[in-house]
């Protein structure tokens, strides 16, 4: 099990403790090595090596998935969900299951878990008040390496600046870019705060990422210790979302109190929220249009109970 995730978050522990879970009860017949902080490469490489099956777990954004399968990306369109009750149920819904069936039939990849809350995404720079788009003009701000960031900075007027998710820290340290965007677990954990001195609280998207495995790593397995993979995949799914949500707010005003950081937010978001509106029509070629509508229709019905 490669992820890119350090022992010291939340998610880092986790995975720790779910390859022990189902060591135990397997009674040792399912044995899981467990290797954290890239050590078996980035993000990107990890779910190719799981495709590959050199690697047999990961546990991927979906934005990084989408390196496979583009629709993928689409739980990460910016300014798409209302909040986190209508994201999960979605994710799990129907209207993703033609991309997951994708991701199982063209790249031998199915998912132990859709669900794997990491938070809402924020802004930080360096000393630059952000309120408005306007006030990232001329600026650099780091993206990971995935279309929809760098459509959507571009659409705030800011330079997209690509940088390996481990390369960040130094990166604004070094300040080879002027900024960054990330939940507020992330700006915590990595201690983004230390080099930024401004928190926007845009929250213009969210992170999920998903717990993945070779398939046919899967269907070495007996049928008793899949179902015991998948429930402990579930379990860590469930207490992950419970404990970063509960941490989010703990987090952000630990940051306020180190006095480093400036927290704003009184941003506009519904000014934002309009220029974000083509970077997501840009992607409909990237993610297929049925699979966008058929997105979009599913987050209007949900909308209408």
């Amino acid at each position: 099990f490669g992820h890119a995730n350090t022992t010291a978050e939340i998610a880092g522990e986790l995975f720790q403790e779910f390859s022990d879970r189902v060591n135990k009860a397997t009674e040792g017949a399912v044995t899981i090595r467990v290797f954290p902080a890239e050590q078996l490469g980035k993000e990107v490489d990890l779910i190719k090596q799981v495709k590959e099956g050199a690697l047999d777990i990961s546990a991927p954004s979906m934005a990084a998935a989408s390196a496979l399968v583009p629709a993928l990306e689409m739980a990460s369109a910016p300014f798409l969900w209302r909040d986190w009750n209508e994201a999960e149920a979605i994710i799990r819904s129907t209207a993703f299951d033609p991309v997951f069936d994708e991701l199982r039939d063209k790249h031998s990849i199915v998912p132990l878990s859709r669900i794997w809350y990491w938070g809402w995404r924020n802004m930080t720079t360096l000393d630059r008040e952000v309120k408005k788009p306007e006030d990232l003009q001329g600026l650099k701000i780091r993206v990971p390496e995935s279309p929809v960031w760098v459509e959507m900075i571009k659409a705030f007027g800011a330079s997209p600046t690509p940088v390996p998710f481990g390369e960040v820290y130094t990166a604004l340290q070094q300040r080879t870019v002027d900024g960054q965007e990330n939940p507020i677990p992330t700006i915590y954990a990595r201690k983004f705060y230390e080099v930024q001195g401004v928190v926007a609280m845009t929250r213009h998207m969210l992170q999920n990422n998903i717990i993945v495995i070779n398939r046919d790593s899967l269907s070495r397995l007996k049928p008793e210790h899949r179902e015991i993979l998948l429930a402990e995949a579930a379990r860590a799914s469930a207490m992950n979302t419970y404990l970063q949500q509960k941490r989010e707010a703990s987090m952000l005003e630990e940051i306020r109190k180190s006095g480093r950081t400036k927290i704003i937010e009184d941003i506009d978001r519904n000014a934002f929220a309009e220029r974000a509106r083509s970077a997501t029509q840009a992607m409909e070629g990237r993610w297929g249009k049925a699979n966008l509508d058929r997105l979009l229709a599913a987050i209007e019905t949900t909308r209408k109970r």
